[in-house]
C-alpha cells in the first residue's frame, strides 16, 4: 500500500534523523557509563567517593555523636547512684561533675569508645558512595 502525498525524501530524512538521534543517545549513555565506571573504580580504590575533608567531617560528626550518646548514658547511670549526704551535694558540685563526665566521654569517644562512631562512619560512607554512584547514572 502506498500513501499519497509523502515524498521519499521526507521518509529518508526522518529515518536519518532517527538514526542520528539514536547514535547521539548511545554516545551519551556511553559517556555516562564511562563516568560511572571511573567513579566505581575510585570508590573501590579509596573505599569512598568523598574527599579527605568530607571524610574528616563525617568522622568527626560520628565521633561527636558517640560522645553525646555515651555522655547521656553515663549521666543516666549516675542518676541511679544514691546521693552522698555526708559531704553534701551542692549545685556547683553537680555542675562540676557534669562537666567532668562530658569531657571524660569526649575523650573516651576520641579514643575509640564503644565502636559506635566507626560503625556509623562505615554505614554513612557506604550510603554516600551509593548516592554518588546513583547521581552519576542520571
Amino acid at each position: 500500500m502506498q500513501v499519497q502525498g509523502i515524498d521519499q525524501n521526507v521518509l529518508q530524512t526522518s529515518s536519518s534523523y532517527q538514526h542520528v538521534k539514536a547514535a547521539a543517545e548511545g554516545a551519551k549513555f556511553s559517556e555516562l557509563l564511562k563516568t560511572a565506571q571511573q567513579n566505581m573504580k575510585q570508590a573501590a580504590a579509596t573505599g569512598t567517593t568523598m574527599s579527605a575533608a568530607e571524610q574528616k567531617k563525617l568522622k568527626d560528626a560520628c565521633t561527636g555523636f558517640e560522645a553525646m550518646f555515651m555522655n547521656l548514658m553515663y549521666s543516666k547511670m549516675r542518676d541511679t547512684v544514691p546521693e552522698d549526704s555526708l559531704f553534701g551535694d551542692s549545685n556547683s558540685d553537680k555542675i562540676l561533675q557534669s562537666m567532668l563526665d562530658t569531657e571524660m566521654m569526649n575523650t573516651a569517644a576520641k579514643a575509640g569508645g564503644m565502636g559506635l562512631a566507626d560503625m556509623l562512619y562505615k554505614q554513612l560512607a557506604r550510603q554516600q558512595t551509593s548516592i554518588a554512584v546513583q547521581t552519576t547514572k542520571k
